[in-house]
Formats: structure tokens, sequence, C-alpha cells
């Protein structure tokens, strides 16, 4: 996915202080390896930064015909892992938090606000 910088402009009506966008990287974490969470990537709109946030959830496990089920509801406890002003850095971040759990790498990049790294969501590129 190309992540752009214009989607992150609009207040959440909710908690105006952080954008309405967030983009998800996942949303749980193998049971035995940490507590369970998504891991997000959002705009402080106070500060200005991108921050790289868990938000935790509660493990309701629960066993059904041998499968473990987890319900996954928000404790509504947020961490945040890393901020920068910087969204290239919030991103690299995020890989790297991704790769910590998955062993595997997202192919998010920034948008460049010009084919062909341009984002559905670029106000810059499509105000033209």
């Amino acid at each position: 996915m190309i992540i752009c910088e214009t989607q992150f402009d609009h207040p959440d009506p909710d908690n105006p202080d952080y954008s309405l966008a967030e983009v998800d990287f996942y949303a749980c974490v193998p049971f035995d390896k940490f507590p369970q969470h998504r891991l997000s990537l959002r705009k402080n709109l106070k500060t200005g930064q991108y921050e790289v946030i868990r938000v935790y959830s509660e493990r309701q496990v629960v066993a059904k015909n041998g499968i473990l089920v987890d319900t996954g509801l928000e404790t509504g406890d947020v961490e945040v892992v890393f901020s920068s002003p910087r969204l290239s850095e919030a991103l690299n971040a995020a890989k790297t938090e991704y790769k910590r759990f998955w062993d595997d790498d997202i192919n998010d990049e920034v948008c460049r606000h010009k084919p062909p790294k341009v984002s559905f969501s670029c106000k810059i590129y499509y105000k033209r």
C-alpha cells in the first residue's frame, strides 16, 4: 500500500488531537509471544508527529473444538512505540515492529505525489 501524509489531515471527531485515518499493520500477535494488540500508524495533530502505536486488547481465549479463539476486545491501553515528524521514519519503525512478530516484510511505501508511487488518497496529486 502507498501511504500519503495528506490522508492524516482530518481530526478524529472522538479524539480531535489525532488523525481520523489510521493505518493498521496487524491486528493480533501469536498467543505466546507478547500481549495481544494491534499495530497502527496515526498522526498526533497537536504535535505534528506520526506515531506507531500498540492498542492492547483483552485476551478472552475460548477453546472451541480444540481451536483457540481470541475475542480481541480493546482495553483502551495505547502505547506509543515510535514517533517522528517524518512519515517515512514512522513507516520504517512499523516495518521493524511487523518483522519482529511475523518474520516477514510489509511493502508499504510513502506517497511521492506522482505516479507510480501515488496513494489513492493523495490530495497533492489529485488536486492538480
